[in-house]
């Protein structure tokens, strides 16, 4: 239990680099699709090797001001960009409000729940999401190591 917890203390404290933004997407894409670029999971609305929604690459869109189309997301060299972009972007949100780095966890949280879930890291809430985020990181955090 003590060794869990250590990690867990661990897990929230390490701030993001740019080296460890690009460590949490490998991490992320063998959660996600284990290197499968042709993945096709979540009845078809997540696509590629980062198993990327269709709302995430609009976002990406919005942030960057490109095109993107939700299948262009199995194209590998695309579908890293959209996650690059759309995690810097959250990271640097962090820094700002927080005047901190952000943590792998909290993006690990945005990749999996959206924009806002980062605040959940710090803010935990009793509800199916921050299981369902909890899971996810856990198996994240698995990959990083």
């Amino acid at each position: 239990m003590k060794v869990k917890y250590i990690l867990a203390i661990l897990a929230l404290t390490a701030a993001v680099s740019a080296q460890n933004v690009d460590r949490l997407i490998e991490a992320l894409v063998r959660t996600e699709s284990n290197g499968n670029a042709a993945a096709v999971g979540d009845r078809g609305k997540a696509l590629g090797i980062l198993q990327i929604h269709d709302v995430m690459v609009s976002d990406f869109n919005r942030i960057t001001g490109k095109n993107y189309k939700h299948s262009d997301m199995f194209n590998e060299h695309k579908a890293r960009e959209v996650a690059k972009g759309v995690l810097n972007f959250y990271s640097k949100h962090i820094e700002k409000t927080m005047n901190r780095k952000a943590t792998e966890k909290e993006l690990g949280f945005i990749w999996n729940g959206g924009g806002s879930s980062w605040r959940r890291v710090a803010s935990p809430m009793s509800d199916t999401k921050q299981k369902n985020l909890e899971a996810y990181w856990a198996k994240v955090y698995k990959n990083l190591n």
